[in-house]
């Protein structure tokens, strides 16, 4: 059979796609070689294009890189920014689908999306860099792949594909669309955009002004023609997590002053103004410190996308702020391709990206009431509709979904699931990863440092930060992920989910129940109060989160029993040392909840005693008293309920420098600070 020559068909295609302004899918499917001819036939129509790929890719010549080069999966957010006539996603080495969504927001209007990828029956798992959740189990099956491809087989005006036997036959023309209309470089909607936030700036009121939008609709570009301007009569700060995913936003204010996060904290320059472009990528934790610091910050955040950001930003961060003190605008309008683009509406479709009103409770649904059930197969076709409203669940309320989750979800084979149901919608779940129960000789090697498999995330924190030698070689269940809807939260659905989840747990007579999660006053709040234990405090921060991690554990054997009374001890002996080092930053709320959590407790001498009256009563110097201060002042925080003074916090048990400390008037000094500690102590004494 004579080999398909495809570039008259894609020249037909493109002619086609340039007068409807759509954009395509174009799903190359065949051998390994096969697609890479297809491929260098692509480069000649030389076309703009770009090509994500973990492979060396080679041309007719033999062995230099096609095109500019390829671009591996770990480097694909660099491109960002950037945009191509052809963009070509390579899955020969696997199939990650936060890749694809950024590649997908790289084609131009009248574009195409070019998959190269083997056949379904032909799909190697074992060669599938992304088909590994935890060693030593591999996904059985592709059900991604196979969902994704069968997704666009119905769809044959958006997804076609060719294969070495045929060249696909359109059966509907695309619609033809109209292209989003510039004036002056700008859409309608940033020009009036920016008229509200220079509005906004001029009224110098503190507060947060803040740019949403999908993916692609030119809010950095907004963003950054916004610094330009106000840039001229004040000083104004670019901040984002790192200077290349603010790089859209330095395109157009070249000349503008970037500085990092940490760095911005660190050095506390003045400023009129402090913009932060993708601010949902930053952790939670510095963007309430900068706000702490500057009163005014211009932000821009993307909802939804390869992040998996955006929605947590929402429901924690700017839920904090209030409507008085937040001017909100939203971006619809895209600027690289036109409204009503089916390729991503489809790819929205497809990826569960849409559709989140789903969520909404029925009428009928009565909020005490629902029913349980264990899943133990969660990606199996005859659950499939239940996972779509999981993800969309967990979507909500996590701020760390992403699409490669949804890929977790139906092939993960150590992933089991609890779902609470009211009438046919699922409104709660718990996400359980069956974990540890490694060798000797490796949990030894974890505990050294020298191994690291993949997963075994609690089994190893346990092992190799926490200090317990053997622990990875337990088994138990993680809990990964728990999601209750809005309306079901607060009235013990997710205890229910647990207790539940103890059940399995202990049927399968597997050693434990645990958990790992960013620390947060209100979810330590809910795991105490669901019985489990404290055991370890991670030393570094979360990227996501800016928090530390906390380990928890509900033992189901005696052997797990006794190395939860190891860590526990572990943690009353150095929780006063970790205060002051890497717990040092921790807000008052977090150190509060942290130290009831743990129970805290500690046995004073009368020496000791003696020094903190001395403190409380006389005029003994601070520092001179801290070590028995701050012992006393960590056990009367966790025996005792309600509010307590940042002041006690802040300086009694992290020893702050003074020049930090919260200031109830701007001329309170150090003696001024110190009398007030002496009140407290005085009041708690």
């Amino acid at each position: 059979m004579p080999a398909i020559d495809i570039n008259p068909w894609v020249r037909e295609l493109l002619g086609e796609l340039s007068v409807n302004q759509q954009r395509q899918l174009l799903i190359l499917q065949g051998s390994e070689p096969w697609c890479d001819a297809q491929l260098r036939a692509l480069c000649q129509l030389q076309l703009s294009m770009l090509t994500l790929s973990n492979r060396e890719l080679e041309t007719e010549s033999g062995t230099s890189p096609i095109s500019s080069g390829p671009i591996p999966f770990s480097k694909a957010d660099a491109c960002l920014g950037r945009e191509a006539k052809i963009v070509v996603l390579d899955l020969f080495t696997g199939f990650n689908p936060d890749v694809l969504c950024i590649a997908a927001g790289l084609v131009q209007a009248g574009g195409i999306l070019a998959i190269l990828s083997a056949e379904i029956k032909c799909w190697q798992q074992d060669t599938d860099l992304y088909a590994r959740w935890q060693e030593p189990a591999i996904s059985v099956q592709p059900r991604f792949a196979e969902y994704f491809f069968a997704a666009f087989d119905v769809c044959d005006d958006i997804g076609l594909r060719v294969t070495p036997e045929a060249l696909p036959t359109p059966k509907a023309k695309l619609p033809v669309l109209e292209a989003t209309q510039f004036v002056q470089g700008v859409t309608r909607q940033q020009a009036d955009c920016m008229r509200r936030i220079e509005h906004w700036v001029d009224q110098e009121r503190p507060g947060v002004a803040l740019i949403r939008a999908q993916r692609g609709r030119g809010k950095s570009s907004c963003l950054g023609m916004l610094v330009e301007r106000l840039a001229k009569d004040r000083r104004v700060l670019v901040c984002a997590d790192s200077r290349r995913a603010a790089a859209a936003l330095l395109h157009f204010a070249p000349q503008a002053e970037f500085i990092a996060p940490d760095r911005l904290l660190l050095s506390n320059p003045s400023a009129d103004l402090v913009v932060i472009d993708e601010a949902a990528m930053i952790a939670q934790s510095t963007l309430r410190q900068i706000k702490r610091l500057y009163p005014r910050l211009l932000m821009a955040t993307t909802t939804g996308g390869y992040e998996g950001t955006g929605q947590g930003f929402m429901l924690r961060f700017i839920a904090e702020l209030g409507s008085q003190n937040l001017l909100q605008i939203e971006l619809h309008d895209p600027v690289r391709w036109c409204t009503a683009d089916r390729l991503e509406w489809r790819l929205n479709q497809v990826l569960l990206q849409d559709r989140m009103d789903e969520l909404d409770m029925p009428d009928s649904c009565d909020l005490l009431k629902w029913q349980l059930q264990v899943v133990e197969d969660p990606g199996a076709a005859d659950f499939r509709e239940s996972l779509w409203q999981v993800y969309r669940l967990l979507t909500a309320a996590h701020y760390r979904t992403r699409p490669s989750d949804l890929r977790m979800l139906m092939e993960n084979p150590d992933l089991s699931l609890v779902v609470a149901r009211c009438g046919h919608r699922v409104v709660g779940a718990v996400l359980l990863n069956r974990e540890g129960g490694l060798d000797a000789e490796l949990g030894k090697q974890i505990f050294l440092g020298h191994r690291r498999p993949r997963g075994h995330l609690l089994a190893q924190m346990l092992t190799a930060q926490a200090g317990i030698a053997h622990f990875a070689e337990f088994q138990g269940l993680r809990v990964q992920r728990i999601a209750v809807s809005e309306d079901f939260r607060r009235r013990g659905l997710g205890t229910c989910l647990l207790e539940c989840a103890l059940e399995m747990a202990a049927a399968s007579k597997l050693d434990y129940l645990g958990a790992s999660f960013a620390m947060d006053s209100e979810t330590v709040k809910f795991w105490q109060q669901a019985g489990f234990s404290l055991v370890h405090v991670s030393y570094g921060e979360g990227k996501s989160s800016g928090n530390q991690s906390l380990a928890i554990l509900s033992a189901l054997n005696p052997r797990v029993e006794v190395a939860l009374g190891q860590l526990q001890q572990r943690i009353a002996d150095q929780l006063p040392v970790w205060m002051t080092q890497f717990l040092q930053g921790l807000d008052a709320k977090q150190v509060v909840a942290l130290l009831r959590f743990a129970g805290f407790s500690a046995a004073l001498s009368g020496l000791e005693r003696e020094e903190i009256e001395a403190f409380a009563f006389g005029n003994k110097g601070f520092e001179l008293c801290f070590v028995s201060l701050q012992k006393y002042v960590m056990q009367w925080v966790a025996e005792n309920e309600g509010d307590i003074d940042p002041l006690l916090i802040e300086k009694a048990i992290q020893n702050r420098d003074w020049e930090g400390l919260p200031r109830e008037s701007v001329g309170e000094g150090r003696k001024q600070l110190q009398k007030r500690l002496r009140g407290l102590v005085e009041a708690m004494l």
